[in-house]
Parts: C-alpha cells; sequence; structure tokens
C-alpha cells in the first residue's frame, strides 16, 4: 500500500488581487499524473482545501474535478477540513462521495472524526487503519465553563486534543487490533518552523498550541496540515509527525519554501516515508535594496524559460528615490523579463525622519496647518521620494491649495 499526504491547497486562493486558478490547476494535474506514476492506494488532503469557507463556484469545480479523476484512478481519498473549510460545506457531499470511495470528516460537534480501515487492494484485507481527525474547536472536544479565564482554556484544551486522540485510538485499536494506525490533525505543534506572515498568526497567545506528546506512540504517523512550511517534528517516540506543508507559496514569505508531498510506504510494519518535490508554475521573489540595486536584480533575473506563468516579484526599497523615473525604468525590465510587480514597500532608516511633532512642538505659536507645505515634504519622505520627486509635486500641491483658497 502507498498513501501520499497533502495538504493546505487553498483552492480559490486570491493574492494581491491575482488568482491562483492557473496554479491550482497545474499542481492537480501534476497530482494526479506522479498518484498515476507511483500507483497511489490512498490519498490524505490534511485540511484547508479552500481558502475561505464560502468557496467560488470555480474552486468547488476544481476540487470535484481533482476528486473525479482520483476515482477513475481507483485512488481512495481522504478529506478532513481545515480551519479555513466549512465544515458544514464539505459535510453537505459527505454520503454521495463516499459511494465513490472517497471520505470526508469536515468536522462539526458530534462529528469530529471517522475511523476508516485501508485495504489491500488485491487481498481486500485491512492494511492500515486511519483515524481521520479535521480541525477542533475548543468548545466542540470539551465543556467550557462561563467562568473559565483565557489561561485556564489554555490549560485545559491540550489536555482534551490529547484525551480526544487517545480514545480514537482506543477505539480503532479495538475495532482493528494488531494493525497500524495513522491519524490526521489539522492543528499548531509547538516547535513549528513557520514561515514569515505565519509567525504572526501562531505568535498571538498560546491556545492552540499542542507538544508532539499530544500523539500517542502507537500511531506510527500523524498527517498534518495547517503549517506551510513542509517538515518533520520532533516526537519523544519513534511516531512519524509531518507538516505536509502548501503546495504553492501561498505569500511571498513562504517564497523559499521547497513545496512537497510525502509518501508512504509499509517497510516491516512501520512507514517509509519518501519525499516528492512538486514543480512550481512560478515563482514568487523579494528584492530588497537600493535604487540600483534593484534594477541590477531585475535585470540578473533569468527570462523565466523554466516557468509556465510569469514571475511576481515585491521590491523593499531601502533609500529615497524619484518614483517616476523608478517605476518606468523598471517597468521596461520585468516587460522583457516575464515578471510583474504585485507589491511594493520602502524600508527606510529611522534617522533620516523628521517627526511632525518635532517640527510643530506643542504650546509653541507655530500651528502645523500653517505650513502645509512642510507637512507635505515630510509625509513624502516617509514615503520614500526623494527631493528630486518632491519638488515635481510641489506644483501639484500649490493648484490644490489654491483651488481650496478660492
Amino acid at each position: 500500500m502507498k498513501i501520499l499526504h497533502t495538504a493546505d491547497w487553498h483552492l480559490g486562493q486570491t493574492f494581491m488581487q491575482k488568482s491562483r486558478k492557473d496554479e491550482h490547476q497545474l499542481f492537480i494535474n501534476w497530482l494526479l499524473a506522479t498518484c498515476k506514476q507511483e500507483q497511489i492506494d490512498v490519498l490524505i488532503v490534511a485540511g484547508d482545501i479552500f481558502d475561505v469557507s464560502n468557496p467560488s463556484v470555480e474552486a468547488m469545480d476544481m476540487y470535484h474535478h481533482f476528486l473525479l479523476e482520483a476515482y477513475k484512478l481507483n485512488i481512495e481519498v481522504v478529506i478532513v477540513g481545515g480551519n479555513h473549510d466549512s465544515a458544514s460545506r464539505l459535510n453537505t457531499t459527505q454520503s454521495i462521495l463516499n459511494q465513490l470511495n472517497i471520505h470526508v470528516v469536515g468536522g462539526e460537534k458530534n462529528a469530529l472524526s471517522k475511523i476508516i480501515p485501508l485495504k489491500n487492494k488485491n487481498t481486500s484485507e485491512v492494511e492500515v487503519v486511519l483515524v481521520a481527525v479535521p480541525y477542533l474547536r475548543d468548545g466542540e472536544i470539551r465543556e467550557i465553563s462561563a467562568q473559565e479565564s483565557n489561561l485556564e482554556a489554555n490549560e485545559k484544551f491540550p489536555f482534551a486534543v490529547k484525551k480526544h486522540y487517545d480514545d480514537l485510538l482506543q477505539e480503532a485499536k479495538n475495532q482493528y487490533p494488531n494493525q497500524l494506525i495513522i491519524t490526521t490533525g489539522h492543528l499548531y505543534v509547538t516547535g513549528s518552523a513557520l514561515s514569515g506572515n505565519e509567525k504572526d498568526l501562531h505568535s498571538i497567545g498560546t491556545l492552540g498550541q499542542i507538544s508532539s506528546a499530544c500523539f500517542n506512540e502507537d500511531y506510527a504517523y500523524v498527517a498534518l496540515g495547517h503549517i506551510h512550511k513542509p517538515q518533520i517534528i520532533k516526537h519523544p517516540s519513534e511516531t512519524i509527525v509531518k507538516y505536509a506543508g502548501s503546495p504553492i507559496p501561498l505569500s511571498f514569505s513562504e517564497r523559499d519554501d521547497l513545496k512537497e508531498v510525502t509518501i508512504l510506504e509499509i517497510n516491516e510494519q512501520k512507514f517509509t516515508p519518501t519525499i516528492i518535490q512538486i514543480p512550481q508554475s512560478r515563482a514568487l521573489i523579494r528584492i530588497k535594496g537600493t535604487e540600483n540595486q534593484i534594477i541590477e536584480k531585475l535585470n540578473s533575473l533569468s527570462n523565466n524559460e523554466n516557468k509556465t506563468l510569469n514571475n511576481w516579484v515585491e521590491i523593499i526599497i531601502t533609500e529615497k528615490v524619484n518614483f517616476r523615473t523608478f517605476n518606468e525604468n523598471i517597468r521596461e525590465i520585468c516587460a522583457l523579463k516575464n515578471v510583474e510587480i504585485l507589491k511594493g514597500s520602502t524600508d527606510l532608516p529611522k534617522e533620516i525622519f523628521h517627526n511632525v511633532r518635532e517640527e510643530f512642538i506643542a504650546e509653541m505659536d507655530n500651528n502645523p496647518l500653517d505650513n502645509i507645505e512642510k507637512i507635505f515634504e515630510i509625509k513624502c519622505q516617509k514615503g520614500g521620494l526623494n527631493e528630486e520627486n518632491i519638488n515635481e509635486l510641489k506644483p501639484l500641491l500649490h493648484f490644490v491649495i489654491n483651488h481650496l483658497n478660492q
């Protein structure tokens, strides 16, 4: 039996007002081809199939297309809900999809797991037992007291999660003795390596942070979703705790993450994992530096010959520039290199700024509104404009002021 583990597809994502439809479709095409080539028996998607709880018709069509093609390949598919998914929406087609050998465990109270015996296609004997667990919310797995503080919730939630997994493990053992047991999860395990924007997501409070020891050593493999950076998490025993990661970079902070799927094979009553890298149809690139450094780095980019789609670039400028001429210069380069700049920002040394309050000290006879041009200069400097650029804009400022004074 060969099992493929993936997660965090986020179908329907819009990034900087740009659709990811083409990237997701290319990934799904690659995944189906890989499953056929590797003769995959079971495919697990560990949550966040969709980017939002109410996905577009386009995203739903892509999801259903994948499931139909997987059925044609005789692949048993297990879908568990993530925090971005609507449990009720996933569960709506549960009974129909079950007829196609597709198991959907969306979540919701009283439906937070499913024990699935995975059978050998040739012998019809159970080879592996899968305990499918979706994203768990605090109020769904334990009773919460009205007098309970946030601190108490932080302490009780991990124990409730562990009990949930332990109870399911015992139930699976009772139903299928002496079988390899694996499980799924969509949660944040303490110590996980995060990509940039995920650090903000998971650093506020500790509710939802679970120790890897929460998973009993009798689980042979834990197929995780939620963290977009693929990685194996340290466990006290030989249990393999693995984040699949997202199949495409979902933000510029994920630009350097290698994207992959994990294939599991049984070897002497243990799992042997194999990693397969996911080819990327476009690169997300961050370029930071002075005007000359950015232009030099843009010029050094390849012409995108190995990518199906044009690359997306984020620019961070570390000095004041004339944005009119700067934008004209980089526009020509981007056209030649087949790249598109989606985001631009400045990261200027703080010591170069003049603060409005420093210029116009309170309780002194100098009202800031008496010198709008000075405030305009300060704001332009903070925006990264150099003196030449500011002087080019001043006639427009004067025009507006005169118009208002008429």
